[in-house]
């Protein structure tokens, strides 16, 4: 029989957005669903946005009915277990009535006293989030507390001084083993059936090398355009919303060395090592090998659609790209001089994420 996590309390920071919305609630709620939640947990959503548990709660059904199985007794009893608390995030007194609210929803929903923190938050709000966490003293692991986690989502800072000036941060707040830096795309069932398409299976392994593979596409393309995200959009573009995380993090598993055992340091071991081997970019290179565009205005389906400069919070003069197209190199034995071909942006045909491996042809047709 599967074991049920402990008792807990899941506190979502910028609960009032889309990933709560889309992804965040309709998850939980299906975890709950599936019996595979603690008997007494909650979930506290913190924004700075005015509403009631009730809104709150009105507002995140409409998510579960869009983007989860709803059933009505199971969402009726998974809503009451939500709860919000509006607070000015900057603000380090707001955090000393998160703390008050913390010890009510503990007494009032027999929690034990354990915290999840996850951001849901723009990457600039996470130092401030933690140094507050800290002042209200709600950070710190005791032996007269239970356990506290961060969870931070992808993007992990801007770049690779803003990353580690953050990380310089947050461990001053939490110790290591707190922290879980998370990559959604990697919880998906079919990108973790990768490592065992490709380890578990006689016929392809003795194949996946330089001798047999001509290239290999990486493609993650979307029908629909930012909507009303494009005030975060423009801040990251096709290259830091998909690229530097989510596609690379799949290039990764399509090429890396088998690991020593199947455990998370031994698999990151091996990702490191990719990574390392990626050949890097020179001002040729880059105006060859990669290609940058944003979507116009069209008509699709019969609909007329913006373009890019036109959705909500986007600059008239936006440079930021919509769409990205790379061809990569990885320096080592196994895949010397094999291109790989990364694509991803909105606005295209169709929705698809694929992988192709495309075979080299047999010296005779």
């Amino acid at each position: 029989m599967e074991q049920k996590p402990a008792s807990q309390l899941l506190i979502i920071f910028g609960a009032s957005g889309d990933l709560t919305y889309r992804k965040l609630i309709p998850a939980v709620y299906d975890l709950y669903k599936n019996k595979q939640l603690a008997d007494n947990f909650a979930v506290l959503g913190v924004s700075r946005t005015a509403i009631s548990d009730d809104d709150f709660r009105s507002k995140l059904k409409e998510g579960i009915e869009e983007f989860a199985q709803l059933e009505t007794d199971a969402a009726d009893a998974f809503l009451k277990k939500l709860f919000y608390l509006p607070i000015d995030t900057f603000k380090q007194d707001d955090y000393l009535t998160l703390s008050k609210k913390i010890k009510e929803l503990q007494k009032s929903q027999s929690l034990e006293d354990n915290i999840l923190y996850y951001m849901s938050t723009p990457p600039k709000m996470f130092p401030v989030i933690s140094e507050n966490l800290k002042f209200a003293k709600l950070n710190a692991e005791t032996k007269s507390t239970g356990f506290r986690r961060i969870i931070i989502e992808k993007p992990f800072g801007t770049d690779l001084e803003s990353a580690l000036e953050l990380n310089e941060v947050i461990k001053k707040v939490f110790h290591e083993k707190q922290v879980y830096r998370i990559d959604h795309y990697l919880g998906k069932e079919t990108v973790q059936n990768l490592l065992v398409t490709r380890f578990s299976n006689a016929i392809f392994e003795p194949l996946w090398n330089r001798n047999f593979v001509s290239h290999v596409e990486i493609i993650s393309s979307e029908n629909i355009g930012v909507g009303k995200r494009g005030g975060y959009y423009d801040q990251s573009g096709a290259l830091r919303d998909m690229f530097q995380n989510h596609l690379l993090q799949l290039l990764a598993l399509v090429a890396m060395e088998p690991p020593a055992v199947l455990e998370p340091d031994a698999i990151r071991n091996e990702i490191m090592k990719l990574m390392q081997s990626l050949r890097p970019f020179t001002d040729e290179t880059v105006a060859s090998n990669i290609i940058r565009g944003q979507y116009t205005g069209s008509k699709i389906r019969g609909e007329e659609v913006n373009s890019y400069r036109d959705e909500e919070g986007v600059p008239d003069t936006s440079r930021t790209e919509t769409f990205l197209a790379a061809k990569l190199f990885i320096d080592n034995w196994r895949w010397s001089d094999v291109p790989f071909f990364v694509r991803t942006g909105k606005r295209l045909p169709t929705r698809v994420t694929e992988i192709v491996i495309s075979f080299k042809p047999t010296p005779h047709h």
